[in-house]
């Protein structure tokens, strides 16, 4: 008859130790991922506004028909700032001790902007602003193995495996 013995030594801090560079991991991987979807520029920004001013002439000066100059009108385009892509898209770590973080862009225009790519977008800060942004990052995108390969060498340089 064959008897076997087996002795197993678990060591609980260094499994914690592993579960928490887990969490720090899918954290870390998902602000790459937001760097990574700005530095695209893919990201539409806000809608160009024009804004009119009055601009005066000097005092004395008269136009053609002999009336004082009184001044004109003058539009000025104003850039609205990127606050879709600089201010309101942020990484939610609430569920991060579960397993998942979230990508959040938190303007009620950003739903629109995104499902409807067919829309005209301002390319003069962002050259490759399109609705769909994350296109690239899904499923059959053509960078969609970003998050596993940086999920994976973030987690190998906390654990030291």
């Amino acid at each position: 008859m064959i008897s076997v013995n087996s002795i197993i030594n678990i060591k609980l801090p260094k499994i914690q130790e592993l579960t928490i560079a887990q969490i720090a991991a899918l954290e870390q991987t998902a602000e790459a991922l937001h760097t990574e979807v700005v530095q695209a520029q893919v990201i539409p920004f806000d809608d160009p506004q024009v804004t009119e001013e009055k601009v005066y002439g000097k005092r004395g000066r008269f136009s053609k028909n002999g009336k004082e100059y009184k001044g004109k009108i003058r539009k000025k385009v104003v850039h609205g700032g990127g606050h879709l892509q600089n201010d309101s898209t942020f990484v939610d770590y609430s569920q991060s001790g579960k397993g998942k973080v979230t990508l959040v862009s938190n303007t009620p225009y950003a739903r629109r902007l995104y499902f409807h790519p067919e829309y005209h977008f301002d390319t003069g800060e962002n050259p490759h602003a399109r609705g769909r942004w994350y296109e690239d990052w899904l499923p059959g995108g053509s960078k969609e193995k970003f998050c596993q390969k940086t999920y994976k060498e973030i987690y190998r340089r906390l654990t030291g495996l």
